[in-house]
């Protein structure tokens, strides 16, 4: 545990406000910071008044948004009042709802965990005022306090992107693995996401200024490690965990948090071993010559059946029983059901949603996957889960907002997730009165890892921007993604 003085500021964790209209990324933890913003009268100089002083309020909370949830998890808001006032632990909800409002699990911590026990991180940035070998040095304290005392081995990884836990350094509106991501409020000093997607993200707002230290930072990243791993917010006022701190900064698991982790992963059987490389990584990568595509079925192609983007960011097109990878340099026709189990051929639509869970549509029914797992219960009828779509649609276009537009023949609808009734009664609408510019029938829609969005007619596509208006020209579907001679 760091030292503190007895001048130390003190940090408290609390709730925030009700965000049942947010639409923030899922699973993610929220912080707020106490200040002060005096002026001076005789100078005219505005104090600092993004210091971190007096207080900082912490606290989970799980927002159902009509099928969305929205789990606010560690945050710092600045308020130049008092703090909200603490609430009750145990009144917070903690079940998981998806976009379909299904709940995955009765009980948060059985279900998000680490299926395995060599974790890789990287940092992917870096903040100015602070040392990169400053910043490597407290994360690893951090990632080494949790491992001393449970079988789990982290391991910094600078080869590739593809870890298990990337933390990042970042401002309000970020990208989180291609995919949009921002923190909850304008304040938000940090967040973090549950596995088996345990990455970290801290506000560059406050990481770091003159008023924030190393002290500081260890307990933020190893509070919000702790939930990478799987923890909730803990009653105890020692304990990492607890939900409001007052002033000790805590640096390393404390009993009870030794006991919460070690009932996920076990005790410590074993000299930790983070030096070593991950078990998963002990081959060198191989190089090749990408080769050019000519001539491959995909080029044969005349139809095909959905676009999308999968839970790693590999655009795919699936055709029959088939899929073909366009990030290969080479794509290959491969079974669909290879890939997701109990996929049936032919489907209408397809995407993956913000919280990496992939949907498929096909008439009345849709799948839902985990990663490349089929969760149980599916398939389900898409009327209990979608209200008002219709069935066998021809594609699905996701918005920022959250909601999507479901394209059947010349019509169209909208998805509301942030309505009681998500679907209003004046759908549906005429592609041409609603949507001018776009394709009077679509095959497929596209959103992909950077948030471009795409419509598909045939072998022609267009762009769409974020107002729904068509950007561009139409092209051509093999030459510009399929990448045909």
């Amino acid at each position: 545990m760091m030292p503190t003085s007895p001048n130390s500021k003190q940090l408290r964790r609390g709730t925030c406000p009700d965000l049942s209209k947010s639409t923030s990324q899922p699973h993610h933890h929220h912080r707020r910071v106490k200040t002060t913003a005096a002026k001076t009268p005789e100078s005219g100089a505005v104090q600092k008044a993004l210091s971190l002083q007096s207080s900082v309020k912490l606290r989970s909370k799980m927002i159902f948004s009509f099928g969305l949830l929205v789990l606010v998890v560690a945050a710092s808001s600045v308020q130049s009042a008092a703090f909200f006032e603490d609430r009750p632990y145990h009144d917070e909800p903690y079940h998981t709802v998806d976009l379909d409002g299904v709940n995955s699990t009765a009980e948060l911590t059985s279900q998000f965990k680490w299926s395995k026990s060599v974790i890789s991180y990287r940092i992917m940035n870096y903040p100015v005022r602070v040392l990169q070998s400053e910043i490597r040095a407290a994360v690893r304290h951090a990632f080494d306090a949790w491992s001393r005392v449970t079988n789990l081995d982290f391991v910094e990884d600078t080869r590739t992107i593809d870890v298990d836990i990337q933390l990042a350094f970042e401002g309000s509106n970020h990208q989180r693995r291609g995919q949009p991501c921002r923190y909850s409020y304008d304040s938000t000093l940090a967040h973090a996401f549950f596995p088996e997607h345990g990455d970290v993200h801290f506000n560059t707002k406050y990481f770091f200024t003159e008023d924030t230290s190393i002290e500081q930072f260890i307990n933020t990243a190893t509070h919000e490690i702790g939930h990478s791993l799987g923890l909730l917010h803990s009653t105890s006022r020692d304990s990492i965990m607890y939900f409001s701190q007052t002033s000790n900064l805590f640096a390393e698991p404390q009993p009870e948090d030794i006991n919460a982790i070690q009932s996920l992963y076990g005790v410590r059987s074993s000299i930790p071993t983070t030096n070593r490389p991950p078990l998963t990584t002990t081959r060198p990568p191989q190089t090749r010559t990408p080769r050019p595509r000519t001539n491959t079925d995909l080029c044969t192609l005349t139809s095909y059946d959905a676009i999308l983007t999968d839970h790693r960011g590999n655009i795919c097109v699936l055709a029959g029983r088939f899929y073909y990878n366009l990030n290969e340099s080479n794509p290959v026709p491969r079974k669909a059901i290879a890939k997701w189990p109990g996929l049936p051929a032919k489907v209408d639509a397809g995407f993956t949603y913000r919280d990496s869970k992939t949907y498929f549509y096909k008439g009345d029914q849709y799948w839902k996957y985990s990663g490349l797992r089929l969760e149980q219960g599916y398939p389900r009828p898409l009327s209990q889960a979608f209200p008002g779509i219709p069935p066998s649609v021809d594609a699905i276009l996701l918005a920022k907002s959250g909601g999507f537009h479901a394209f059947k023949g010349p019509q169209y609808w909208y998805y509301d997730i942030g309505k009681q009734k998500p679907v209003e009664w004046y759908y549906p609408k005429a592609i041409d009165d609603g949507l001018g510019g776009f394709p009077k029938k679509l095959d497929a829609a596209l959103v992909t890892g950077e948030g471009r969005r795409y419509v598909f007619a045939g072998l022609r596509y267009l762009e769409v921007g974020e107002d729904n208006k068509v950007i561009g020209r139409m092209r051509d579907v093999r030459n510009d993604w399929f990448n045909c001679a």
